[in-house]
């Protein structure tokens, strides 16, 4: 039977512990110090399963996310929403190296296509939307590393613009 991957991710090393890149991601309204591409970041709550938070991005696209999965000192999982439509799924996840290092991993799935036919589902992943958001994620990755081992904020585009959210 062919096999198809839903899901895509990214993972980067990071030259700070576990506990830290922790500390950081779990921090309310964090993405405005380290993602190249966001405007604002507003928590409701960011404590656990149920937490929400809106995202406004330069392009002027504004999504919702809320957590239905914690995993404390590991990472959460994300529904993610423009106005309440075109849920995706986003997954982080925090793995130690060793005493002074960690990585990482971002995943990715695009939910609100698996209404179409798996034809034009495949399609759409593999031409479009794998690459844009491979490197979508990359990119915020790179922004993640940069502030977590230099405790320096991220400047718009800092790693290159991007289509969809920051042209």
């Amino acid at each position: 039977m062919f096999n198809f991957e839903e899901s895509f991710f990214v993972e980067k090393e990071i030259a700070v512990t576990a506990e830290k890149a922790w500390k950081i991601i779990s921090l309310p309204g964090n993405l405005t110090l380290w993602h190249p591409f966001m405007e604002k970041h507003t928590a409701e709550s960011w404590d656990g399963v149920g937490s929400k938070d809106h995202l406004t991005y330069y392009s002027g696209f504004e999504f919702d996310r809320e957590v239905v999965k914690w995993i404390e000192g590991t990472g959460y999982d994300l529904k993610v929403t423009e106005g309440g439509k075109r849920e995706n799924t986003a997954i982080w996840r925090i793995s130690p190296i060793d005493d002074h290092r960690c990585t990482l991993r971002l995943t990715g799935r695009v939910e609100f296509i698996k209404k179409l036919p798996f034809p034009i589902r495949w399609a759409l992943l593999k031409f479009k939307m794998k690459p844009i958001y491979s490197q979508y994620l990359f990119q915020i990755l790179e922004g993640f590393a940069f502030y977590a081992e230099t405790g320096k904020q991220v400047k718009r585009n800092q790693f290159g613009a991007h289509p969809m959210v920051s042209p």
